[in-house]
């Protein structure tokens, strides 16, 4: 009789670890191939992106150039202004974006008197990598690329200041703990917290499920990325008396304010950060704070928004506003 109950109980304890340990081996697969689904190669361009060939002879020349990321070469454009260069945007994009996401502000940049640079991501257009990997890809990237800036003679010698939108402005911020030498940045729609960006998105998806998955997810990221695998953008402005602004629209869908940057500024001790919530109908979407009212609303609101004219007209407050902040941070 005892020992029947001694080989029930065994039974039942190896019956309990073969479920748990299947339920951990599965979650960790699914983990892995919910981050190749997420960040899947990509080279989409919108229809109403406004790209290099768009522009003819009539824009400025750029200088094509190439930089290793992780064993994988990315790609990389300058463009220089006329004249004297006062300084060097870096222009970081966002999540699965091309080189010419954000043409409209490298023109405006250029035409007032910097060297503009962006780059496509691992995994993105016509860098390499199999996929773009994970959301922290974007800080070893950002951080690639302003080594390959430093080394460059002439690119170096210039003030260096980061602009960056949604990843590009999670780059941003945490470039600052990589990149002591950065003079001021912009983070536009940016979020803080990589883990919490993933929770937050698959929650929206699927519900309770993700609070099963999150585990193994932020389990997979550390696997990606060791102890960067979720640094916080808040935490990285703090470290530094760096320049830093931080944008965020009041209807931003994709970055909400339980995971932006802006939303967690009361926690921002650099005494040398300021905040700009755009409140305007439709410039307050996620991609929208650096485009005019009226451009604003057609990308928004149009089903097939083609007028490229018409869609990347720029709001010359913010982009004002922008530029007088990178001018400040490089002349002082």
């Amino acid at each position: 009789m005892k020992r029947s109950k001694t080989k029930r109980l065994r039974r039942l304890s190896v019956i309990i670890l073969i479920t748990v340990l299947s339920y951990v081996i599965f979650s960790m697969a699914g983990s892995v191939i919910v981050f190749q689904i997420i960040f899947a190669r990509s080279d989409t361009v919108n229809a109403f992106e406004l790209t290099y060939d768009d522009l003819g002879s009539s824009c400025l020349p750029r200088e094509e150039f190439f930089f290793d990321s992780g064993g994988n070469r990315l790609r990389g454009v300058v463009y220089s202004p006329k004249g004297k260069s006062a300084g060097l945007v870096l222009v970081l994009n966002g999540m699965h974006a091309c080189i010419d996401r954000h043409l409209p502000e490298i023109l405006y940049f250029t035409d007032h008197g910097f060297t503009a640079v962006t780059f496509e991501n691992t995994g993105v257009g016509q860098s390499e990598g199999g996929s773009s990997v994970g959301l922290t890809q974007a800080r070893l990237d950002t951080a690639a690329a302003i080594a390959y800036i430093k080394e460059d003679a002439a690119l170096g010698k210039l003030p260096l200041v980061l602009y960056g939108h949604s990843l590009g402005g999670y780059a941003a911020a945490t470039a600052l703990f990589d990149s002591p030498d950065i003079r001021a940045a912009v983070c536009v729609s940016g979020f803080d917290s990589p883990n919490e960006n993933m929770y937050y998105n698959a929650k929206s998806r699927v519900g309770v499920l993700a609070d099963i998955q999150y585990p193994f997810m932020c389990l997979q990221n550390y696997f990606l990325f060791g102890d960067k695998s979720d640094t916080s953008a808040v935490s990285a402005i703090n470290a530094t008396d760096t320049p830093v602004m931080i944008v965020g629209g009041d209807s931003d869908e994709t970055v909400p304010d339980a995971i932006s940057i802006l939303h967690k500024a009361d926690k921002i001790t650099n005494p040398n950060a300021v905040t700009l919530k755009i409140e305007e109908d439709y410039r307050g979407e996620h991609s929208t704070a650096w485009l005019s009212r009226d451009a604003a609303e057609y990308v928004v609101t149009a089903e097939n928004p083609t007028d490229k004219t018409r869609a990347n007209k720029l709001d010359e407050g913010f982009m004002q506003t922008v530029m007088q902040f990178f001018e400040k941070a490089v002349a002082g």
